[in-house]
């Protein structure tokens, strides 16, 4: 434990990226339902009318909507051929089943107009030919066209230099190896080239062109649970005896541009001067710029492409259809606040970016070219099998994921968003989920494969452990960690390293770590052989790092035991949040105290009454997204309540090193009044007891405060707060540090929010802490400590 608690952020006592379907005719759709009705009365189901089919009518029976088809291309069982390595990908054939559900169950998209290549089918003969045949022999002026690519990017030298580099980028089908004697010689691959995607969007006869490309052409390492979507290329040629040595792509490919060039009546210089000015039509989105790293990952145990996954995860949460630019400039805001937090010291860098035609206005269309359902969402059903229902869960947080599986529970929303009926998960493999239809709130609701259903409770295990994988770095001590680790608490729960769905790392710094540390310009350097804990990306994680000569049990028991536990509680505590779900109408902001000005703020975006702190001052609202502070600066935290009744508050703190502060309530101010309807509070506030200021210290990093408002008060939370305060030496009306026990109050903080759906019409479930939406809301505000 570190000897000042409040090191990081002090407290100061008074005196912070590039088919046509029929539909079934309406005698047909009639005679099913009424054996749909006779299938449900045999279940014993007959207060609820549940539309079992295959087809979703709401889109075949849809009326003026463009013709719509999709290639999806997912590729994750890459191979090491002729000695040359480059990592296999966990998320990329994930990634196209999530664009697959969000295009059919939000854009209107029919199965049988989505064609997807995986793995071994996604060859560059099968991608082109399908190119072909799926997309550019079926357009027409008006059509809506997507192409997905999730997969290794690369670079070739490009005999036209259209860039300044020589280079043009590719994506790497399943049988592009790179040459022999690679990287001391060139020679030829199977990539297909940026100039031929070029080609082939100028192809297809409509304008409603998107391409998403998930994959980057430039680092290609794996680190940890990050692998960059990268293969080697012409830049990494060991060019020792010859500078011309290349990298360049294979006769076939460059024969076929030659076709393309001549079916669409393009000299070499033309394209080439077109080339330069972007995209031909539509629009492309790309994971990242050309010099950065596109992140192959996990959330919980769901590997993905961190694009997609925040890409289309925004679109499941959006009300309405929404323009290219405003969706991409939330996405590239979410990334680099998920990059920031997950993978705080790997210099990661990866920033989404968009093209589109010059001279169009291609990025005020809304997104995909085509309307959306209206209805924001958490999770979609996919089949529907008496009272059974199979679920897709597209619009889920990545850091809440733990808490959506047996238990949670999702509603049936009208388009007035009233309740019409729940559906609670079973089981959750992935973003996959099985549930059952428990319960209508209305005489009839419809429940069809199509159907969207909103998040009503989430419920967090309360046997949720702390996963903590042990580095071959350990050596022989391995044991030792694993002795130590299992004593401080039976939530910490250590495991071997190659497993999935690790939390951190534990293991010994290495001389490779710290020379990479140093080419990062990290000032403050760990010692070789130091055992510390890191995040599944192999971050080291502040503070955590000790002497060489520490042995590990003494590590673990002693100096990293009040760190794992507070992680635990972190980790407990992130599950709860829910801005995007929660039906509470709460905001909150983060300002400085002097010139009162919002650095950062969040606010629930489905309650009655939506409005941020910032727009309501008629400022020019702040994202809520990681902002910069420096060091010094005086700050104070408001809570704006827009319920027609009371809220109680609670507001932590998790530090720089992973420390958990309660800023309030605090003991001995159990008087303090909760938040009157429609009125604002500051935190601290001496008028509440709260005698203290919020200064931004310490070393750099990313710091987060938690907001959490409940319709009821937080007894269990406050009881053990006064104990933890009774037994330390903190001063009266000062935060409490919860070093010692901050699992239990978590746990207990948990506890009183279960509490609060009790009586909420929620069917429980025995082990979890139900955390309802109607109930509840907790906000995040993240914000970079700038170094001093």
């Amino acid at each position: 434990m570190a000897d000042d608690p409040h090191r990081r952020i002090k407290i100061y006592p008074l005196k912070g990226m590039w088919g046509e379907v029929q539909a079934m005719s309406l005698i047909k759709r009639r005679q099913f339902l009424q054996f749909a009705s006779l299938v449900l009365a045999s279940f014993g189901l007959s207060q609820l009318e549940i539309e079992q089919q295959a087809v979703r009518y709401a889109q075949v029976l849809a009326q003026n909507t463009p013709r719509k088809r999709a290639l999806l291309v997912g590729i994750n069982d890459y191979v090491n051929i002729n000695g040359n390595q480059f990592s296999p990908l966990e998320g990329a054939v994930n990634d196209t089943q999530i664009q697959k559900e969000l295009l059919i169950n939000l854009f209107g998209f029919q199965a049988d107009d989505i064609r997807i290549l995986h793995d071994q089918e996604a060859t560059r003969e099968n991608i082109l030919q399908a190119f072909e045949e799926h997309l550019i022999k079926w357009a027409k002026p008006g059509d809506v066209v997507v192409f997905h690519y999730s997969g290794h990017g690369s670079q070739v030298a490009d005999p036209d230099k259209v860039f300044g580099d020589g280079r043009v980028s590719t994506i790497v089908p399943i049988d592009s190896p790179l040459p022999g004697g690679y990287p001391k010689k060139g020679g030829k691959v199977n990539d297909i080239t940026g100039h031929t995607l070029w080609l082939l969007m100028q192809a297809i006869n409509t304008e409603n062109v998107t391409f998403v490309l998930d994959s980057c052409f430039s680092g290609g390492a794996r680190k940890g649970i990050v692998t960059v979507r990268s293969r080697p290329g012409d830049q990494e040629l060991l060019r020792i005896k010859d500078a011309k040595i290349q990298l360049l792509a294979s006769n076939q490919e460059q024969e076929y541009q030659k076709q393309l060039m001549s079916r669409l009546n393009l000299s070499n210089s033309d394209f080439v001067k077109l080339r330069k000015q972007g995209v031909p039509k539509g629009v492309m989105l790309a994971a990242a710029r050309r010099d950065q790293s596109a992140i192959d990952t996990r959330f919980a145990d769901t590997p993905v492409g961190i694009f997609t996954y925040i890409l289309t995860r925004y679109l499941w949460q959006q009300a309405g259809a929404e323009s290219v630019d405003q969706v991409m400039v939330s996405t590239i805001a979410t990334t680099q606040r998920i990059l920031q937090e997950y993978f705080p010291t790997s210099g990661i860098v990866q920033q989404p970016e968009f093209n589109i035609k010059q001279g169009s206005n291609n990025d005020k269309q809304i997104v995909y070219f085509t309307n959306r359902k209206n209805t924001p969402a958490e999770a979609v059903v996919t089949k529907v099998q008496g009272n059974q229902i199979d679920l897709f869960l597209g619009g889920i947080d990545p850091r809440s994921l733990k808490a959506f599986g047996r238990g949670a529970t999702f509603t049936v929303v009208d388009s007035q968003g009233r309740e019409q009926g729940q559906v609670q998960i079973e089981s959750r493999q992935q973003l996959k989920a099985r549930g059952r239809l428990i319960q209508a709130t209305t005489g009839r609701a419809a429940i069809a494969a199509g159907t969207l259903l909103q998040e009503r409770s989430r419920a967090i295990p309360n046997d949720l452990t702390l996963r903590i994988g042990l580095d071959s770095s350990l050596g022989q001590d391995i044991e030792s960690a694993r002795r130590a680790l299992r004593a401080i608490n039976k939530r910490i729960e250590p495991v071997s390293v190659n497993q999935p769905d690790i939390n951190y790392i534990l293991g010994r710094v290495t001389q490779k770590y710290v020379q990479q540390l140093q080419k990062l310009n990290i000032k403050k350097l760990p010692e070789v052989g130091s055992i510390a804990l890191f995040s599944p990306a192999a971050d080291l994680i502040p503070g955590s790092d000790g002497s060489a000569g520490e042995r590990v049990s003494d590590a673990v028991s002693n100096r990293l035991k009040a760190k794992l536990k507070s992680l635990l509680a972190a980790r407990l505590v992130k599950l709860t949040l829910n801005t995007t779900s929660s039906k509470l109408s709460v905001a909150a902001a983060m300002e400085t105290v002097d010139g009162g000005a919002i650095q950062a703020e969040a606010f629930t975006v489905r309650g009655a009454t939506v409005a941020s702190l910032s727009r309501s001052r008629g400022q020019t609202t702040r994202s809520s997204n990681v902002q910069r502070i420096t060091p010094g600066t005086l700050v104070r935290f408001l809570v704006q309540n827009n319920e027609p009744h009371d809220l109680y508050i609670s507001v932590l703190l998790i530090s720089v090193d992973g420390e958990l502060l309660v800023l309030s309530p605090l003991p001995g101010n159990e008087d303090a009044p909760p938040i009157a309807a429609g009125q604002q509070i500051q935190v601290p506030d001496p008028d509440r007891g709260e005698l203290y200021k919020f200064r931004i210290a310490g070393e750099p990093g990313i710091a987060e405060v938690l907001v959490i408002a409940s319709t009821t008060p937080f007894k269990k939370a406050i009881e053990l707060l006064q104990a933890l305060a009774a037994e330390s030496d903190s001063k009266r009306g000062t935060p409490v540090n919860l070093d010692q026990k901050p699992d239990e109050a978590i746990v207990s903080l948990l506890n009183d929010l279960d509490e609060g759906t009790r009586g909420a019409g929620i069917a429980r479930v025995d082990g979890t802490s139900q955390i309802d939406t109607h109930q509840m809301a907790a906000l995040s505000i993240t914000f970079e400590i700038l170094p001093s």
